[in-house]
Formats: structure tokens, sequence, C-alpha cells
């Protein structure tokens, strides 16, 4: 099974995760993805957008890497990426609607021009050919070769332009044929709750005057969705569109099934003509959760990612559109925009080649052993503004800035690299005229000398590594002995472990035996071990909290509870619920805080009324609830919740009548304060006692606020009697 990556896009960074698996193999934090084609990845580097300043941020794609290789500004703000030819080129989109191409091995602008009318929302490439989509709901098709030479000063035009979408583009997709055939096709999403599928052919026409390169576009078919459309994907067959919608993920299946009693063909495909519009046939997947704005495809077209903004990303079985998995890492919880899937390069786990230089490795190695980290890229800060306006001038220099080039060991890559020193290119007879309207992107004589320079010292390199692993294992070999047993097996012994004085043609003893004791004790500490974790985690689980009422006054109360009971789980949260609604009251966090205080004060009750209060408790095995209790507040004239603490006042006298008095309202007084005390009765503001009571928030009242309240009978308000 080959290997795949599926990077995330989320606003605190981009996240490689393994497809087949989904366990988490590389990523970044640090700068957040600006859109849905925030950040563009090839085998080597991500260039990220960052999403709060005209920023670039380019990491190398290995595991651990976390801080940026490079950090440069942009000229302008950039809304989305886009890589070709695995990053020989850099395709960026502004919110201007211009768009410009930058050759990242040098870091030269080659061009920039206004493109749309609008922000560039969406990129695509195919060969030499560059797709575009802006706001202003209008696809363009551009070659390359024809931009880069096109005089700085005159703006390049587009071969080839869409205009049937009515709302902003947000996706488009190339077909992997390329569109310089007839059979080349762009799939193109708006918000206009529609995908178009257009058949484009670019070709060179002569007059007889001259020769020019133009663009030929037909639109097959329209593919009408319940809601607006987020994005796109197309498996590699053409048969199958994915779409990324408000209200789910939609498969159309571009050939479809006729009934079995029909006597024509039983395979009908959608389309081919301009009114065609599909409205019916979209099978939705299992609505989990709705806004999707991201979807990704699988090289074989069996696993589907889909991505919504909360962060939620699931792997999806497209034959039986079941859930796999769902990837889960605490970034992504941050915000998904953008996803993109593409095999594993060798530093992730991607194919390596069985043999090397000579080297043989079994095929178990092959396939475990990873590549080495990648040490160099090649990319430099890219320029603002382009410094070149001859044709030749850009031709010439676009690429000479020195390029350190690592070679992968796999024997696909050399043949490819011999391939375009030998100047044969990897098409068909048919397509090789059509080819050169890209241009001869083949190395020029100076470059393909350095690289076959670095060719030949690579493979001295490895020649050199081949003879020092024979030299290793002709050691290990001769470190081996041979012995020859009575029935004439061969068995390889470690010589050191053989006496001394032991010569070719040597009888030795090896006496081999099992310890059952050892193992009959190894099995008793398991069990125990067993026992032990059974009695530690399996047999005692967390206790529902037992609450009570502790103090109670017009207007608060105070819920009191056991200590808590955890057994071997810990406590994540506590919440105070009243009368089923959960309430913004501050709970202790820990459980040492919970099990001191055993309490908590909830303020701002009605006057004789009546709540009811539980407890929630999350720990890390559960969330239990409490037992319900039912409080009534005071009434005014009930006095019995008053709970007074003493300040400075005249004198000792003074103190104890006013206790006299409280014992006649039936009401209370502490020494200290605590969470039943309910005034700090006081002629003078000094000591500790106010700074707590400020802490608890208290109210401060004279002596008089006591006599007051025996004389009217009821509670009176503290703010007449506050002490200045």
């Amino acid at each position: 099974m080959f290997s795949e990556i599926v990077a995330v896009g989320t606003r605190t960074g981009v996240q490689i995760f393994d497809l087949r698996r989904g366990t988490k193999i590389a990523g970044h934090t640090g700068v957040g993805v600006c859109s849905s084609q925030g950040f563009a990845l090839t085998p080597t580097w991500t260039a990220t957008l960052s999403d709060a300043k005209p920023v670039c941020h380019v990491h190398m794609l290995n595991r651990g890497d976390t801080s940026a290789k490079l950090i440069f500004p942009l000229p302008e703000e950039i809304t989305c990426l886009h890589a070709i030819d695995q990053g020989r080129y850099l395709v960026g989109g502004a919110t201007s609607g211009r768009i410009l191409i930058w050759a990242p091995a040098s870091g030269r602008l080659l061009r920039s021009w206004d493109a749309h009318y609008g922000k560039v929302t969406a990129l695509a490439s195919n060969g030499g050919v560059l797709v575009t989509g802006g706001e202003d709901a209008a696809v363009h098709v551009w070659v390359l070769s024809q931009v880069l030479a096109s005089d700085m000063d005159t703006p390049p035009m587009p071969v080839a332009t869409m205009a049937e979408h009515t709302m902003p583009i947000t996706s488009l997709h190339t077909s992997n044929l390329p569109l310089l055939s007839s059979r080349g096709r762009v799939f193109s999403a708006s918000r206009d709750h529609t995908c178009k599928i257009w058949r484009v052919r670019v070709e060179n026409t002569d007059d007889g005057k001259e020769t020019r390169i133009e663009g030929r576009v037909d639109l097959l078919g329209t593919l009408l969705y319940p809601a607006a459309v987020a994005d796109i994907c197309v498996d590699i067959q053409e048969t199958r569109v994915f779409a990324a919608t408000a209200v789910g993920v939609f498969q159309t299946n571009m050939y479809q099934k006729l009934d079995a009693a029909s006597s024509g063909p039983t395979l009908v495909a959608l389309g081919g003509h301009k009114g065609t519009v599909i409205v019916d046939g979209h099978i939705p997947y299992p609505a989990v959760e709705s806004d999707v704005i991201a979807v990704s495809l699988s090289i074989d077209g069996s696993l589907l990612v889909s991505a919504v903004a909360t962060g939620v990303v699931r792997v999806w079985d497209t034959a039986s559109r079941q859930c796999l998995r769902t990837l889960t890492d605490k970034t992504l919880a941050a915000g998904v925009l953008q996803l993109t899937t593409q095999m594993a390069p060798p530093q992730l786990g991607g194919p390596r080649a069985g043999a090397t230089a000579g080297l043989h490795r079994p095929q178990v190695l092959t396939d475990t052993v990873m590549a080495p980290k990648i040490s160099a890229i090649s990319f430099v800060s890219l320029q603002r503004i382009p410094q070149q306006t001859h044709t030749d001038a850009i031709s010439d220099t676009a690429f000479d800035a020195p390029v350190r080039t690592k070679l992968n060991d796999t024997v696909e890559d050399i043949k490819h690299f011999e391939r375009g020193l030998s100047g044969r290119w990897p098409y068909s007879e048919t397509s090789r005229e059509d080819m050169g309207l890209i241009g001869d992107t083949r190395p020029s004589s100076d470059s393909a000398e350095r690289l076959v320079s670095e060719l030949v010292r690579q493979n001295d390199r490895l020649q050199r590594h081949h003879m020092r692993t024979r030299r290793l294992n002709d050691e290990l070999y001769q470190g081996a002995a041979l012995l020859l047993t009575e029935d004439y097996q061969l068995i390889e012994f470690p010589s050191v472990l053989l006496p001394n004085g032991v010569v070719l043609g040597s009888v030795v003893n090896i006496d081999v035996r099992r310890d059952k004791q050892t193992e009959k004790h190894q099995r008793c500490e398991f069990r125990d071990l067993q026992d032990q974790i059974l009695q530690t985690f399996g047999t005692h689980q967390p206790q529902p909290p037992k609450i009570h009422i502790g103090h109670t006054t017009q207007t608060w109360a105070v819920i009191r509870w056991d200590p808590l009971d955890l057994a071997s789980a810990e406590l994540r949260s506590l919440h105070l619920y009243r009368d089923g609604q959960r309430m913004m009251q501050h709970m202790p966090g820990s459980l040492d805080q919970a099990n001191k205080i055993c309490a908590v004060k909830t303020t701002g009750l009605d006057v004789d009324h009546e709540y009811e209060f539980m407890i929630e408790m999350r720990t890390s095995a559960g969330t239990v609830f409490s037992n319900s209790v039912v409080v009534r507040t005071h009434a005014l004239d009930n006095l019995s919740g008053i709970c007074v603490c003493f300040g400075d006042c005249e004198s000792q006298d003074e103190v104890d009548g006013l206790k006299e008095t409280l014992d006649r309202m039936g009401a209370s007084y502490a020494e200290e304060l605590s969470f039943n005390v309910t005034h700090l009765v006081a002629r003078y503001k000094s000591g500790s006692v106010f700074e707590e009571a400020t802490k608890y928030n208290i109210p401060f009242v004279k002596p008089d606020w006591v006599l007051a309240c025996e004389a009217n009978g009821k509670l009176q308000p503290a703010i007449k009697y506050a002490l200045e």
C-alpha cells in the first residue's frame, strides 16, 4: 500500500497527517492560513500566507521541524498560493485582482499583471496552463510561456474566459489530461450553488501571416446543488465529483446506471452540451456536521477527506460513504480552511527504491525505513518587484541562481532525470507538438552540467557508503562461528562465547535449557500487576457529589458538599446548575481546592423565592451529577439569615449589647469572616478584616443598622447605614 498524506490548513498553522492511519506526522504552528488556498505544498516545503499581515512563511517538510526556514514580506496582500511543477513556479493571487509568478529557486518575481476585477479566490494549473478564478465570477485560462515571454509593459491576455457563473468562484480543478488536448477539462465551483464542467483546448492557429495561441472552451454541463459550493474535488478518472456545501458533502456520479429493462447501454454519461443542468442524482454523505468548507480525495479515489469550519476533519470511504475515522489534534479546534492530499515524500515515509548504487535492501527494510530529513530546499526570499524587463533577460536569469538539488534514491526519479538530460519528452508523439506551447522548460547547458556534477558526487558518496556497509558486514560475518550438528544442521554462533582454543574440527557442547521457575515467577508478577491495576482503576469509580444547603438569606445561599471521591480519576471541572440552567459561577478548579472549601456562595437571588440547585462534576472517567436540593430565600421580615462579624467599635460593652440584640432578633454572629457572614459591623475602617470583607464583597455597616432592623422588624437596606 502506497503512503499518502493530507495537509490540513488551520488558523494556527499547517498540520500533516498520514491519510491511511490518521496519525499526525509533521506540521507547524505560529502562522494561520488566511484562506481556502492559503498554503502551497510540495514534496520538500510548504509556503503559508499569514492571516495577520502580508508575510509568507516557508517551512521544510520534515518530521519535527516546526520553525520557519524563511519569513519574508510580500508586495501586497496575497489571498491564495499555488505551486507548479513541484515548486519550480509559485503563483500568488492578490486582493487587488493581480496574479504574481515567482521562481522560488532564485526568488525572482517573473511577472505580475491585473487578471481580475476583484479578489483572486482560486488557482489551478495543468502542464503549462494556469487557470484562475476571482470574485468577479470569471474564470481565465493563461498559457505560462505566453505570459512570461510578453513585454512587461503590455499586460497579457487570457487565451480563454469562462463567464457563466453569477457569483464569486470558490474552487477550481483541472483534469490530469493536458489541456493541450481536446479531452482536458476544468471544473469550477461558485457560491451560486453550481459546479460547471468545461472542455478546454489550447492550440496553435496559423492564418498564413502569424502563429497565435488560442483557446477554445465548451460548457459540458452544470451541477446544481442545494447550497453554495465551497470546494470540489474530482477522481482521477473524472467519473465522480465531490462537493463541499453548507448543508454537507455530495457525490455526483458522472456515469449513472439505467434500469435493467432498458434496451440501450447500461451506463449513461451526464451532461454533454451547454444547456444541461443536473439537479437530481447528488448522493449526500451522512450529515454529521453542516457547513463543510473543504474536501480532498486520495489518489486512488477510495478515501475522501472533509473538513468543517469548527475543526472537525473526517475520512470517508467513498464506496460505502461511511466515516472511517476523525483526525484529532488540538490545533484543529482553531478552525480548518484548506485540505490537500498528495503522495508522501520519502522523508515522511513515502516509497523508496529497493536498490541504490549497488546496495541491495530486503523489501521489508525498503517499506519500513524512512529517508533521512531534508537539510536544504531550493527556496530563497521572493522579490517584491520585478528587476528584469527584457524577455531574454528573464529567460536567461530566472533559474541561474545556485540551486541545491537533492536526488531521491528511487529508480523512477533517476530515469526521469535521465530523460530530462537526453531531451526526450515523457509524452506521446501526438501531443508533443502541443507541448511546445509551454516553452522549453529543460535546464540550460550550464544547469545540466551542474546537475551532472552533483549526480557524480552523489554516486561517489553512495559508493563509499556501500564499501563501509560491506566492511561492517564482513566484520560481523567473521565474528560468527559455523557449527555443524550431528544431523548435519548448520548453526551460526557468536565466536566470543566459545571457549579459548577452539579451532576447526573442535567439538563444542552447547547446553540450552528452559527456565520454568523464572517463567512461573514472571507469570505471577504479571498477574499481581493485573490485579493491582484492576483494584486501582477498575473497581472504584467517581462517586456523585452530595450537596446540602449551608446558609440562606434574602438574596443569596451557600451550597455545601461533602469531600469529593474521585477514585483514581482527575477532576476536570465543577458546574453549578440552578433550576436546570448552568450558572456562570466561579467554582474550584482542582480537587484540593474543592475538598478544602467544600462550599460555594450563589448570589443575585430573588426575595422569598424557591430554587433548585445541582452540581455537575466532570472527571477524566466521565461526568456525574449530584443530588438536587431545594432552597427558599427568606422574606424581608425573616431576620434569621443575618450573620454579623464585628470590626472596631467604641467599646466591648457596645459589642456585647449588639450581640444581645442579634439574639433577640433570631440572627447570629461570627468571630471570623466566612461564607455565612452577611454584614461587617464597625465604627472605623481599620485592620485586615476590612481587606477580607472587600475580597468577599461583604458590606460595611454601622451599629445603628442592627438597631434599625430590630426596631422595624425586617431587613433594612445597608446603603443607608454604610460606613463612610
